[in-house]
């Protein structure tokens, strides 16, 4: 019990330790925040409705600078933030599939992990499209099929799946809050 008890003291010091050093690194503006996980919420197609720009992030590290909903197999463009591109009038149909392209930006004093960014549409596994050379914007897709009563993932056209990359950058992203948080007591 005593060298359990011991383990654990030496756990918290260094993660003390740690947390310490990444607080003082960001007061001297030398580095900014590294944000490693984006989950974006979307209205998600259902039949009958029309595509939307709804979004929602819980998180003021970043925002949805672009977002564009595309037909899978005809890649017609049903809604796009992007005022100068041309789009069709046409609702979600039920047995389609739709693409989500979102585009986020990072907030000042923040960027993308370029390595271990794991992205997440509505929850689900995102495929990394793009992110910038100053890693300050960040490009990502999801695919969705549609049916009547509300959107479902498309497992079989290359989302919702998890790499064991993003499990890991996932949990990397938990034990830094918590060194943070641990920092800040």
């Amino acid at each position: 019990m005593k060298s359990f008890k011991k383990a654990l003291a030496i756990l918290l010091a260094a993660m003390m330790a740690f947390s310490v050093l990444a607080v003082s690194a960001f007061a001297e503006g030398e580095a900014n925040a590294v944000i490693t996980f984006v989950d974006v919420t979307v209205a998600a197609p259902v039949d009958g409705e029309y595509a939307t720009g709804d979004w929602v992030m819980d998180t003021a590290d970043a925002e949805v600078t672009f977002l564009q909903w595309t037909d899978y197999d005809t890649e017609e463009i049903l809604y796009t933030t992007d005022e100068e591109t041309e789009t069709v009038d046409a609702a979600f149909v039920e047995g389609g599939t739709y693409v989500v392209r979102l585009t986020v930006t990072a907030a000042d004093g923040y960027e993308f992990d370029a390595e271990n960014i794991v992205l997440s549409v509505n929850g689900y596994a995102a495929d990394l499209v793009d992110i910038s050379e100053d890693s300050k914007e960040v490009s990502f897709t999801c695919v969705f099929d549609c049916d009547a009563e509300a959107g479902d993932i498309d497992d079989g056209a290359g989302a919702g799946s998890i790499s064991f990359d993003q499990v890991l950058g996932f949990l990397k992203t938990i034990l830094l809050t918590f060194v943070r948080f641990i920092g800040s007591l």
